[in-house]
């Protein structure tokens, strides 16, 4: 895969408030939000400054192994969704690709019997087998958030994003001081 979008910190702002206005607009105020990390973390806490929400909570599960390589099905890695029970819950990611992660989600927090729950995420691929509540905008290509670019770019270095060249030079010193210090330890 060598298409990207690569969003700006502005756009994800932009982004943010517009899934809340939606949520405000169909009259949902949660109570609780649940981030998806790791790509949900930073739109949670957006919303939840946004929204004035008191509490995050966590459902850890994973999916990818790389860019656009898929594990077989989502794997649950740990849950924390103390003080949900009986109360409406936004679920956060940074994006519906397949859908599944969504509907393990949806599996997980069912057992915890919130009052209602609604999904968020940034962004949504067209072919999703499952779309959450409210999204920012449908996008057909891989998403290189700001806060998992470097990841992206450890994996492909070929990718074009702002301050690469400085990445690419603190990743070069990091390694001549590990491969010092391994030398060092021997």
């Amino acid at each position: 895969m060598n298409d990207f979008y690569v969003p700006t910190w502005d756009e994800i702002e932009k982004a943010t408030l517009n899934i809340a206005e939606q949520a405000v607009d169909s009259n949902f105020i949660p109570d609780v939000i649940v981030a998806i990390p790791t790509g949900g973390v930073v739109p949670s806490k957006l919303l939840k400054d946004v929204m004035n929400v008191d509490r995050i909570r966590y459902i850890e599960i994973k999916l990818y192994k790389n860019v656009g390589q898929k594990d077989v099905k989502p794997v649950v890695k740990s849950v924390c969704l103390d003080d949900v029970e009986g109360r409406d819950v936004l679920v956060v990611d940074d994006v519906a690709d397949s859908g599944e992660t969504l509907e393990t989600v949806s599996n997980v927090i069912a057992m915890f019997s919130p009052k209602s729950v609604k999904y968020a995420t940034v962004y949504v691929k067209p072919w999703a087998r499952k779309y959450p509540d409210f999204y920012y905008k449908l996008v057909d290509k891989w998403v290189i958030f700001p806060w998992d670019k470097w990841d992206v770019v450890r994996e492909k270095p070929e990718v074009n994003v702002d301050n690469k060249d400085i990445y690419l030079k603190v990743e070069k010193k990091m390694k001549e001081i590990t491969n010092k210090n391994k030398d060092l330890r021997r």
